[in-house]
């Protein structure tokens, strides 16, 4: 019973964190904000991360694996990569969107990356599946007018992503944007 406490406080602790950080950012937020957040005592948070900077990076460890396993399905190899493509990005957009976690990861993986201590950062590790199914997208319809790869996927995480803000209001949204943009950067260059 105990142990399931503590788990359920280190959850409450997580979701309050992941408000303040990204609606406020790292160096805005505090962590008698969290405290507030969740109505517990100091030292229940305490109890849990020592620090700002030890809370901040679990936030981004953990809900950053969950953007990272959902970035690549983008890079898997099928019959339709643009499909495969879009989808990734509409996924994500979407889990950005419903997810505080994730937005906050995110947001504090740009504003502070030396909180992950992945060998590649949030942003690349969501970037580079990303860049992959641009380059198959770009073999099967010589789309995305011969730019890198690279370029054209941190072009979408930033018009999708809005690393670290905005994301788009909802799917229609982020469906409109997605093919809008597609149709600009897979436009044949003239003459």
């Amino acid at each position: 019973m105990v142990q399931k406490r503590a788990v359920r406080t280190r959850e409450q602790v997580l979701d309050a964190a992941a408000e303040e950080f990204a609606a406020y950012g790292y160096m805005g937020t505090t962590l008698l904000d969290v405290v507030k957040r969740t109505g517990m005592t100091k030292g229940a948070l305490y109890g849990h991360f020592s620090s700002k900077e030890e809370l901040a990076a679990a936030l981004v460890e953990e809900a950053g694996a969950e953007l990272s396993l959902r970035a690549a399905r983008a890079g898997r190899p099928g019959p339709a990569a643009a499909d495969t493509l879009r989808e990734t990005v509409l996924d994500l957009t979407r889990h950005l969107r419903q997810d505080a976690r994730a937005r906050s990861a995110l947001r504090l993986a740009v504003e502070v990356p030396c909180l992950d201590r992945n060998d590649h950062g949030l942003v690349e590790r969501i970037c580079l599946p990303l860049a992959r199914a641009v380059a198959q997208t770009q073999a099967d319809d010589g789309g995305a007018g011969g730019l890198p790869p690279q370029d054209v996927a941190r072009l979408l995480m930033s018009v999708f992503f809005g690393i670290p803000h905005p994301v788009p209001g909802d799917d229609a949204d982020a469906a409109r944007r997605f093919d809008d943009l597609w149709a600009t950067v897979s436009a044949s260059a003239p003459g």
